[in-house]
């Protein structure tokens, strides 16, 4: 059930944007040979300045019929168009930089146009847009004549072919001088996001049953205990359970009888933690496999998106993974409560949400969940999912009751405060350096002022990995890890962590 894992190596640089940073491009002239006649006219060479025209992100093409014909979320926009000029027309907008803005070249349309009495008389201005493909290849140019004062575009693209992914920008014929670019992918069968704007989440809350075990007097039906322990469990808001029956109560109570008696409640039950860690919600659309697809609509929204930088995706994205965790008791056995003996009550797992696998840092070999950080960096899978995830995400442990078979799941940023390992008879906080290879553990419930002095209510508790979570034959076991492509491996976790949750806060 738990997977664990994803590889790669993630690029340091932030890429930013100066709008500062322009260079210059210019045309060379030959120098004019001397004439008879001296004269004082000096020649004015004609410059643009690179990167000063910024194409903005959200551009669409649409054909005649008003539907979207590119990847992105083109549906509304398409619709909303009126006489497309063109069979298949790709519409953009743009920015320009003070480098334009506040000098004598005022627009796009000045950039692209001669100005008299200041560009050489011999030269004339003009642009096209610049069409590569997905392989490096420059196509044939697409005229570009814009008009004063505009900031919105739109050009022919029913020559472009489908299912590849085109670079566009604008250029000077001139100077070489261009702008930013921007992409374009037509596909036969594009996907639409019709929810739009990232995954839903939800929260998990946390509770505990006390299970008794031990044997019945035959006489007066009553329950000799030989030992209590406690054993928690994972609900969402939509899936609280039900109240266990009360011939259950001689053997099992997942709420707090000497303050609410003899009735079974389920609200509140035994040390009820709300919020205790969040996953994705098992509800949203995109964690379906919509239209006959095989494959979970996000997984095939972030394929696409890979495909439209051009990247070539030969299997399958394999990023999220259902979360499977026993939720309460099963209270319908007839032994259960008998008195005839002390059965085990059965447990009853359910799907709280989704997980992201780990990813794994290859120059290391450390397992991390990523941030806005690896969002923001050049890595085309990040970039994929950067607006469908958009938070970022931190590590989920799984840790076992000394002596006693209870599994807990932990966030990483409440493990952090209170982990450690004995070394010397002393208490040692683990590093990212220190901690593979070390019996973790920590004492719960958590005490982040003092977590390293154990309490009379504490029990030590000792981290797992995902093939270690196992009692008896309720195993949840399963082993994995993604790379930066998405590709599943078998490498372990260093520090055990078992998924990639959202990180909030509050």
């Amino acid at each position: 059930m738990i997977t664990m894992g994803c590889e790669d190596n993630i690029p340091r640089d932030r890429p930013t944007f100066n709008n500062s940073s322009i260079t210059s491009s210019s045309a060379t002239t030959e120098e004019e040979e001397e004439t008879e006649e001296e004269t004082d006219e000096t020649v004015v060479e004609m410059t643009r300045p690179d990167g000063a025209i910024v194409i903005q992100p959200g551009s669409c093409a649409c054909n005649k019929a008003g539907e979207a014909i590119s990847v992105g979320n083109c549906k509304e926009y398409c619709s909303s168009v009126s006489n497309p000029p063109d069979p298949d027309t790709f519409y953009f907008d743009v920015q320009v930089t003070t480098a334009i803005s506040e000098t004598y070249l005022q627009d796009v349309a000045g950039f692209c146009s001669t100005q008299t009495g200041i560009d050489p008389e011999d030269e004339t201005a003009s642009c096209y847009i610049e069409v590569k493909d997905q392989n490096g290849n420059t196509l044939d140019p697409i005229g570009f004549q814009p008009a004063a004062g505009k900031t919105k575009f739109s050009i022919p693209v029913s020559n472009l072919g489908k299912d590849t992914t085109y670079r566009l920008s604008i250029v000077e014929a001139n100077t070489g001088a261009r702008s930013t670019s921007t992409q374009l992918r037509m596909d036969e069968d594009i996907i639409v996001d019709n929810i739009g704007g990232p995954l839903a989440l939800m929260p998990v809350n946390q509770y505990a049953c006390m299970f008794r075990s031990g044997e019945f007097d035959q006489n007066t039906g009553e329950l000799f205990v030989t030992a209590v322990n406690r054993f928690h469990f994972y609900f969402t808001s939509e899936s609280r359970p039900e109240p266990l029956l009360p011939s259950s109560l001689p053997s099992v109570n997942c709420y707090d009888m000497q303050t609410y008696g003899n009735t079974p409640i389920n609200s509140p039950l035994l040390e009820e933690t709300t919020n205790s860690f969040t996953v994705w919600n098992k509800n949203d659309p995109r964690f379906y496999q919509l239209d006959g697809s095989e494959e979970l609509r996000v997984h095939e929204l972030i394929k696409q998106e890979l495909e439209l930088q051009g990247q070539t995706v030969q299997e399958n994205i394999v990023l999220f993974e259902t979360f499977q965790w026993p939720s309460g008791i099963n209270d319908g056995d007839e032994s259960i409560g008998s008195d005839s003996e002390a059965s085990t009550p059965t447990t009853i797992t359910s799907e709280v949400g989704f997980y992201m696998t780990p990813f794994l840092d290859t120059s290391n070999y450390k397992a991390y969940c990523p941030t806005r950080y690896h969002y923001e960096s050049s890595n085309p899978l990040f970039k994929a999912m950067k607006e469908i995830v958009a938070v970022d995400t931190e590590g989920l442990y799984a840790a076992k009751q000394d002596n006693v078979c209870d599994f807990i799941l932990i966030k990483e940023s409440l493990l952090k405060q209170i982990w450690f390992y004995i070394e010397g008879g002393q208490h040692i906080q683990p590093t990212e350096q220190t901690v593979a290879g070390k019996k973790v553990q920590f004492y719960w419930p958590a005490d982040t002022n003092s977590p390293y002095i154990k309490k009379s209510h504490q029990r030590v508790y000792t981290l797992k990995a995902a093939t270690e979570i196992s009692c008896g034959d309720n195993s949840n076991t399963s082993s994995g890890s993604n790379d930066g492509s998405g590709n599943r491996t078998n490498f372990p976790t260093h520090d055990k962590r078992i998924a990639c949750i959202p990180k909030l806060v509050n």
